[in-house]
């Protein structure tokens, strides 16, 4: 059986995550070499964000990728204001609705300031909502105004320029899959009430996961 083929593209501010371009915006997949324009996105980042894009030849490895709970997805953003820890703490708790489904924690690390009175801050998503992160942080009372994706699980924008590409090492590639294959047996586990170690959970009981869904960030 052929191992999927992955794409890492860094995706410029501006771009659409489409085929065809929107109000003159140029559509991703023009800069993407020829014989990847036909490979699966795995997610989206909206038109004013940028950084970390992935491409792979099989559906069914994407789609894996994108499943709630699949891999992390690592953004580094910088908000309007100085968030203090009271308005950073339900993000941290998890359990808020957005789209009909509960959000699951989100790990926020501060970085430090940012220029005209701004903050950095490290984002870790663990599923795929619309616009999630800039809609937290305006519940928060804090505007998104930068947004870059760095990481998807072990896969790093590393030293790629805005539109550069490479496609990822096989090495790489084994650590997404072993990303995937750790994130199924925890996910087992919380439905059988049996750690990944093979001991009881006290409490444990069953947990449905969200519905696949694409995302745009």
């Amino acid at each position: 059986m052929t191992a999927p083929r992955v794409f890492a593209l860094h995706k410029p501010r501006g771009v659409v995550c489409s085929a065809v371009g929107e109000g003159g915006a140029t559509p991703v997949y023009e800069l993407l070499p020829p014989d990847v324009r036909g490979w699966f996105a795995v997610g989206r980042l909206d038109k004013e964000s940028e950084g970390l894009l992935l491409f792979s030849d099989d559906a069914a490895f994407a789609q894996r990728l994108m499943d709630p709970g699949g891999v992390a997805k690592t953004y580094e953003v910088v908000v309007e204001g100085l968030p203090d820890e009271d308005a950073l703490a339900p993000m941290r708790a998890g359990g808020g609705a957005m789209e009909g489904r509960v959000l699951r924690p989100v790990e926020v690390t501060r970085l430090g300031k940012a220029p005209r009175g701004g903050t950095r801050l490290r984002v870790v998503l663990h599923e795929g909502v619309n616009r999630e992160i800039r809609r937290l942080f305006r519940a928060a009372g804090h505007k998104v105004r930068r947004l870059k994706r760095v990481a998807v699980g072990p896969v790093g924008l590393g030293e790629l320029k805005e539109g550069e590409g490479r496609e990822i090492s096989a090495r790489e590639r084994e650590l997404l899959e072993a990303a995937l294959a750790a994130r199924g047996a925890g996910a087992a586990a919380r439905q059988t009430g049996i750690s990944p170690s093979g001991r009881e959970r006290s409490g444990g009981g069953s947990h449905r996961g969200a519905r696949p869904r694409d995302s745009k960030l």
